[in-house]
């Protein structure tokens, strides 16, 4: 997979990035509906300036479908089992693809009946997870989201992997936008400790240990150890609780999950969420938080969860050249 540099770079039209990237996961072996989604959420994380999980991440689905570790034709299978819940079989493909199938249906019902929670199984890890709340929070939803991924993690100190980097995040609507944030359980993302691996860079002390549990600034002895949560006991409570839910429908466990660069397998991984009716107790929630964000900003320099959204996008010289590559394949 490319490093992602900062320059020089090339400025696209995010619709032009988005044929590119369909392109490119026909070429590895996904199907029509397979290759929208994807290229949408991809595109969706580099419009808000977030390309580590967003194209750059792509090359991972991309030799995903081609070794096998995802299914290019899945149909994912929606099993409705309450009215509040929404489980679907991802069928070995991508989380993006099972959450299309079901999306209007949960969304319609946590608006008719004040809450609504879906899980996702049996899947490849589900990408920058702001793609999903924000698209409920579009819909008039709160939302609270997680999934867990293969080990890459310690939890509580463990001198072995324990737990995906299991991100989470929270979006609620906006008169100028859904307000959202998105970050993982652990320390800094994966990516981070590989990029700095490729380019032979150190990597700052609580990102990651080596193999025997130490400390480690050596990029590549943190790749061979495990990354370490944030804020400790408090981050491995967190990451703990994401999984836990993660795997609600079904899912594997982090310890349990083959990997995402390796095999022919599917990592096999979860996603849940969680949308809520934003008037579900009080008709003037929406303006209240966004009276009280505005006093925030205002008072106290705090502007919460507002995001880009990018119309033209600077992508990194060398993934648009290995991404056109991909798609000539």
């Amino acid at each position: 997979m490319p490093v992602a540099d900062v320059s020089p770079t090339v400025s696209l039209p995010a619709t032009e990035l988005e044929s590119l990237c369909e392109s490119a996961i026909l070429a590895a072996g996904g199907s029509d509906r397979l290759a929208t989604s994807l290229a949408t959420a991809t595109v969706a994380a580099d419009r808000r300036g977030k390309t580590q999980v967003g194209t750059a991440h792509l090359f991972d689905y991309l030799d995903g479908l081609e070794s096998g570790r995802i299914n290019g034709a899945a149909t994912p299978k929606p099993v409705n089992r309450l009215p509040a819940t929404h489980l679907v079989d991802a069928d070995g493909g991508i989380t993006q693809l099972a959450f299309d199938e079901v999306f209007d249906r949960f969304a319609d019902s946590a608006a008719s009946l004040g809450i609504s929670i879906l899980n996702v199984m049996n899947a490849f890890p589900a990408g920058e997870l702001g793609y999903y709340t924000m698209r409920l929070a579009d819909r008039g939803l709160i939302a609270l989201a997680g999934a867990n991924s293969p080990a890459l993690m310690s939890l509580f100190g463990s001198r072995d992997t324990v737990a995906g980097t299991n991100p989470f995040s929270f979006a609620l609507p906006h008169p100028q936008g859904p307000r959202m944030f998105d970050q993982a359980s652990s320390a800094t993302a994966w990516v981070n400790v590989r990029e700095a691996a490729e380019r032979g860079e150190s990597i700052p002390e609580g990102w990651a240990q080596a193999p025997d549990g130490t400390a480690t600034a050596d990029a590549e002895q943190g790749l061979a150890g495990s990354l370490l949560p944030f804020g400790g006991v408090k981050g491995s409570n967190l990451a703990l609780m994401i999984e836990l839910l993660a795997a609600h429908g079904g899912a594997n466990f982090s310890v349990d999950a083959p990997p995402i660069d390796d095999g022919d397998q599917s990592p096999g991984t979860g996603l849940f969420v969680i949308a809520i009716s934003a008037d579900a107790f009080d008709p003037e929630y929406t303006h209240r938080v966004e009276e009280h964000l505005a006093r925030l900003d205002r008072e106290f320099g705090i502007d919460f969860g507002r995001k880009r959204d990018d119309a033209v996008i600077d992508l990194p010289q060398t993934i648009h050249a290995a991404l056109i590559e991909r798609g000539r394949r």
